[in-house]
């Protein structure tokens, strides 16, 4: 797989793809059940991409600087997505997360689990709590993988 060239829109469209057809799912499919199902299915499959394209970026990448900005837009990826992810949910179920008011800056802070220092923010349903614990164990891979491959920076040198 040496041809291959990773380019950070690999992610950007699958995420974008993933979010389109998880919308068009959930709007024409009207049972509140499924599309739970739906949401949780779809949370585990960006976690899945995201650590996937991350691993292919730090193949493909050869400076310390071009690193550190792949992983920087991942992260930022990842966020936004969960982002999406909990609007769907809320649309969906707004009991699931009852103080938490579904705009942007909103979403954008939950996905970063702020609330998990915040009891007001906890999720009051089971399919809440779920997508809460993919949340936390993909940003927990996530984060694990990226100070890893910081940590192996130290020994290689730049090549530009």
């Amino acid at each position: 797989m040496k041809n291959k060239k990773f380019t950070l829109f690999h992610l950007f469209w699958g995420i974008v793809g993933l979010l389109i057809v998880q919308a068009f799912l959930l709007w024409f499919w009207p049972n509140a059940n499924t599309n739970e199902i739906l949401i949780i299915i779809f949370g585990i499959v960006g976690v899945g991409m995201n650590i996937y394209v991350a691993i292919e970026a730090i193949e493909e990448v050869n400076s310390r600087l071009e690193m550190l900005i792949f992983l920087s837009l991942i992260v930022i990826e990842f966020i936004v997505f969960f982002s999406f992810e909990y609007w769907f949910l809320i649309l969906e179920q707004p009991a699931s997360f009852p103080t938490l008011t579904p705009d942007f800056l909103s979403l954008i802070l939950h996905s970063t689990m702020v609330f998990v220092f915040n009891p007001l923010y906890l999720p009051a349903t089971a399919v809440g709590r779920v997508l809460l614990l993919i949340n936390t164990i993909g940003t927990l891979g996530l984060v694990l993988f990226i100070l890893q491959n910081i940590w192996q920076l130290r020994d290689t040198p730049e090549s530009s």
